[in-house]
């Protein structure tokens, strides 16, 4: 009698040469309720980087199937953030349950898979500065499930930005894989441009990462951190009152009791992309302005930035809005984290008219060099020492940290300095420029 693990093995060794059709792998997408799928080879050079991300999750990933699943639009579309989120949460938690039966019927055929379902980072120890395990828009483009709209968003060839994704790894191969869509549905209408509250989108420069997170996702990571130390640093309740207005309190009830709140889906609600809704747009275009995007740029309400930051004073553009000066703590425990916040918290307008190139020497737990070059107001990191430096950093990696995350003292600074932990050559005057380039 063979075992049920002997059949499993045997049916793993099949697997190497086996060849399945996507056709059949899509049509049992489609039964368990996706509205799209589509498959994109493991080792496609397109994924770049996404690639270690999928095989750090499973080594034995083949193939990618990229899966969608289409929201109902006027809930998000109209002013109500309650009946917005709830859209967004009940979506989410259908789609988690389909990848889960997906997997399921996979696995009955002898498939292996891996469902990666997006959810909140748990293992906080090993983030490397990156919020997610998994990058599903790279994926879903490069399965042709749709492109990326000035909005940042992937937009369907039918349903446009009202779309949530998710990827299951599998271990076969398939004789069909999907490649890229030959035109991009966004109809370069600018509304996402025009609706965002903090000004992080723009149709030819980068986006603006930093000012998202700091207001959409306030009751998140960094904004939930930083709402736990004005707790612990308020000495009476009038001086945490202060600090945090009523109506944010009730906020985080409401994220840590129905799950969190985004503040803003604007860049979403507002477009007119996908077949379902083009033609509306086309047809009443100064109707959609009235009963979408206006509503959403009148609506009274508080909104998160950082001082001195392009996010503030685009807030302060509109009298709707109250601008409210917050932290968004983003706290590296990692050099990889550090470099990749970097990228997020730079300020462009600080650092206008100013170039420089920094050269980062990392030693003791974690040995790495890197180089940050400022030109004008954007920012470059490689992984690498080149160019010739205008400023020098030498520092013990576990001490940066430390640095960084305002644990050491302006006398721990000079202690580092004095010990030769920490070693600075260049022009020094450069150092408190550089420090003011990031939030």
């Amino acid at each position: 009698m063979i075992s049920p693990n002997a059949d499993r093995a045997h049916g793993l060794l099949e697997n190497v040469s086996k060849i399945y059709h996507s056709d059949d792998i899509k049509k049992i997408c489609i039964e368990e309720g996706v509205d799209d799928a589509g498959f994109v080879e493991v080792n496609r050079k397109e994924l770049g980087q996404v690639r270690e991300e999928v095989l750090r999750l499973y080594p034995k990933t083949k193939t990618i199937v990229s899966i969608c699943k289409h929201m109902n639009p006027e809930n998000i579309q109209g002013i109500s953030r309650s009946l917005a989120n709830n859209e967004f949460h009940k979506t989410n938690d259908e789609l988690s349950n389909i990848s889960r039966e997906i997997v399921r019927r996979l696995n009955e055929m002898g498939i292996r898979a891996l469902y990666c379902h997006p959810g909140f980072p748990m293992d906080q120890y090993m983030l490397s500065g990156k919020l997610w395990e998994i990058s599903h828009k790279p994926i879903a483009e490069q399965a042709g499930i749709g492109r990326a709209g000035i909005n940042r968003n992937i937009l369907h060839p039918k349903y446009g930005s009202f779309i949530l994704l998710d990827s299951i790894l599998i271990d076969v191969e398939v004789d069909k894989y999907d490649h890229p869509l030959d035109y991009n549905p966004c109809v370069s209408c600018q509304l996402c441009v025009s609706v965002c509250p903090v000004g992080a989108i723009h149709p030819d420069k980068p986006f603006d990462f930093n000012a998202c997170m700091t207001h959409n996702y306030r009751d998140f990571m960094g904004g939930f951190e930083d709402w736990v130390e004005n707790i612990v640093s308020s000495k009476t309740v009038k001086d945490y009152k202060k600090k945090v207005p009523g109506d944010e309190s009730i906020s985080k009830w409401q994220s840590l009791s129905f799950g969190a709140q985004y503040k803003s889906a604007y860049c979403m609600a507002v477009c007119p992309a996908g077949e379902d809704l083009i033609g509306t747009y086309k047809k009443y275009r100064k109707e959609w302005v009235q009963q979408i995007v206006r509503p959403q740029k009148e609506k009274n309400e508080p909104i998160f930035v950082q001082k001195g930051t392009s996010a503030e004073e685009h807030a302060r553009l509109n009298k709707n809005k109250e601008v409210r000066l917050v932290n968004n703590i983003i706290r590296p425990q990692s050099i990889d984290g550090f470099l990749t916040g970097a990228r997020i918290t730079f300020e462009p307008r600080r650092a206008k008219g100013i170039n420089m190139t920094v050269h980062l020497s990392f030693t003791g737990k974690e040995v790495r060099t890197a180089t940050i070059v400022i030109k004008d107001g954007t920012m470059e990191v490689t992984n690498e020492l080149k160019e010739k430096a205008d400023l020098i950093i030498e520092c013990d990696s576990e001490q940066w940290l430390k640095l960084i995350n305002k644990e050491v003292s302006v006398f721990g600074v000079l202690k580092l300095i004095v010990t030769r932990r920490m070693r600075i050559n260049g022009n020094r005057k450069l150092l408190r420029k550089f420090q003011n380039f990031f939030v």
